[in-house]
């Protein structure tokens, strides 16, 4: 998430009450204040635990 939080709705996500709001809806992840991933990029930025 670290690189993402100087845009957007996403700075808000400093604030570390707002960041532990996050919940899955369908396939992405989202939180109170509106801000979501979209899953394609989610999948695209994920690394793989073996």
């Amino acid at each position: 998430m670290k690189p993402y939080l100087d845009f957007g709705l996403f700075q808000e996500l400093k604030d570390l009450r707002l960041f532990k709001t996050v919940r899955t809806s369908f396939d992405t992840i989202e939180w109170e204040n509106e801000a979501d991933l979209d899953p394609e990029l989610l999948y695209q930025k994920s690394i793989r635990i073996e």
